[in-house]
């Protein structure tokens, strides 16, 4: 990464960190371990917001979220997340008290950091609903500049064989009419995959963040682990001036 402007921002991204309701292991993998070494090395970078896109469950258990808000409890910076379709949002309201911005039982919000927006959608059911996209359409016709989004699916087919054959967002093609209304929006952060991709469609373009449970083979069409690493993705973003990194521990 360039060193930062002052005019930019800095924005961390850690995706589906699969959270037990304990200490167990997740599928072999010592989850909490992991989202901790992620943590940490975002603790050293000078962010101006850490993301956390979704998955932060690995079955919609409480423990996780009890887990998840003890950590982040000792994180200084300013944070906030989107749940993922592991996750259950009324279950994330008892622990972090997000209720204002739940409607209908999806939670999805827009924040300003230093005076530019940054869009977060709820696709935890698979899909995002029409209210959910006629509330997008009406905040983002309120946008003279570039804005991001961030949504744990990727809303478009993003070239991993197993992921795409077996977990897309269920209503690409809505999703994708809403979002090419809008030209200030160029750059589309996600997760879900557990894959470093980069994905495009009309003039944007979709980066998918890796995992920190687990890397998943992406040219394969069925499930075949690649990794066990916990990974991370860094974004600067100002005026004229965009890039973003992935880092893998």
């Amino acid at each position: 990464m360039s060193k930062i402007h002052p005019e930019n921002i800095k924005i961390g991204q850690i995706s589906d960190l699969h959270i037990g309701k304990d200490e167990e292991l997740v599928q072999g993998i010592d989850v909490r371990k992991n989202f901790i070494i992620a943590l940490e090395a975002m603790e050293k970078e000078n962010l101006d917001l850490l993301v956390l896109s979704g998955d932060l469950s690995d079955d919609g258990n409480i423990g996780a979220y009890e887990f998840v808000s003890q950590e982040m409890s000792q994180y200084k910076k300013p944070w906030c997340f989107i749940p993922g379709n592991h996750d259950n949002v009324h279950l994330m309201n008892q622990i972090f008290n997000i209720e204002s911005d739940i409607r209908n039982g999806e939670y999805y919000y827009k924040k300003e950091i230093h005076n530019k927006t940054i869009f977060f959608l709820d696709s935890s059911s698979n899909s995002i609903s029409s209210e959910q996209l006629e509330w997008f359409k009406k905040e983002a016709k309120k946008e003279d500049k570039e804005f991001l989004l961030f949504i744990h699916h990727p809303p478009c087919i993003a070239g991993h064989r197993f992921m795409d054959a077996k977990y897309a967002l269920q209503n690409i093609d809505e999703v994708q009419h809403v979002l090419n209304q809008f030209n200030q929006l160029q750059y589309i952060f996600s997760g879900h995959y557990h894959s470093i991709l980069t994905a495009e469609f009309g003039n944007k373009k979709v980066y998918i963040c890796p995992s920190t449970q687990m890397l998943i083979d992406e040219f394969t069409p069925y499930f075949c682990l690649k990794s066990t690493r916990p990974s991370w993705r860094i974004i600067e973003w100002g005026d004229d001036f965009f890039e973003t990194k992935v880092f893998l521990y």
